[in-house]
């Protein structure tokens, strides 16, 4: 039986229950839970959790398993390594979970700079087809890194290809000088492909860039269907500006 000690410290309601971790050396593969907190869920034995970062969506959830060793340590195991690929957490990185005393655990990003960081979210870089681009609705994000964005595929992606277009989110565009530049370099899985930039005037007297020519080869090229997700990252300037691209498939696979 528990002391009443034990009660206070381990409460029932779940809800709100808040733990940070700092990401290690061998943190990227798999993520230990403090024992305290799997002390907390001793008895219930979830197979999975659910992630989802702090910005994102209701509906932006990573599928986790949970898993524990010989010794009754508590992981966050497959699953863990492309949630952390995604969103490019490195070492020293700090990272606060809320446990909502179901099975979803949302995440905060803290840098080495001890400031949270903070992602594009999906409905935030729309994609889709148009003649002219001028068609999707414009959207600003007001706390979004501006070296990466991300970028969840549609379906009017892949109708006709001649008019298949990517909308870059504006403040990416605006940190990167966009609108006097006229291409850029995909690059994915050792290969690259160059994509050139179609530029829209918008209200207020503001330019919008978007990837097309060339960027219909990349979708095809690399299998891309409805429902797959894109994370760009900004890897260098220069005439050429390439971006890394790392995509999470519908089916949960990661490829890089």
């Amino acid at each position: 039986f528990a002391t009443m000690e034990e009660e206070r410290a381990f409460p029932s309601d779940l809800s709100g229950f808040e733990f940070f971790m700092i990401m290690l050396s061998n943190s990227l593969k798999k993520l230990r839970m403090p024992d305290k907190f799997a002390k907390v869920l001793a008895g219930r034995e979830p197979r999975e959790v659910k992630l989802r970062e702090a910005g994102s969506g209701r509906h932006s959830l990573w599928d986790v398993k949970v898993v524990l060793d010989a010794d009754g340590h508590m992981y966050l195991g497959r699953g863990w390594e492309q949630f952390a690929r995604a969103h490019d957490l490195r070492l020293g990185y700090i990272l606060l979970f809320s446990f909502d005393g179901d099975a979803v655990l949302t995440v905060k990003v803290f840098d080495v700079s001890m400031c949270r960081r903070h992602y594009q979210r999906d409905d935030d870089a729309s994609t889709g087809s148009s003649n002219d681009g001028s068609g999707s609705a414009e959207t600003e994000v007001d706390e979004a890194p501006t070296s990466q964005f991300t970028v969840r595929l549609s379906g009017c992606h892949f109708l006709e290809k001649q008019q298949q277009y990517l909308n870059v989110p504006l403040e990416f565009h605006e940190a990167h000088g966009y609108a006097e530049r006229s291409k850029v370099v995909l690059r994915m899985s050792g290969k690259s492909w160059p994509v050139t930039l179609k530029h829209t005037n918008r209200a207020g007297g503001k330019t919008r860039s978007s990837f097309r020519y060339g960027w219909h080869q990349f979708l095809v090229d690399n299998r891309l269907t409805v429902g797959d997700t894109c994370f760009f990252r900004a890897l260098r300037g220069g005439e050429d500006h390439e971006l890394k691209v790392q995509v999470r498939k519908l089916d949960g696979s990661f490829v890089d």
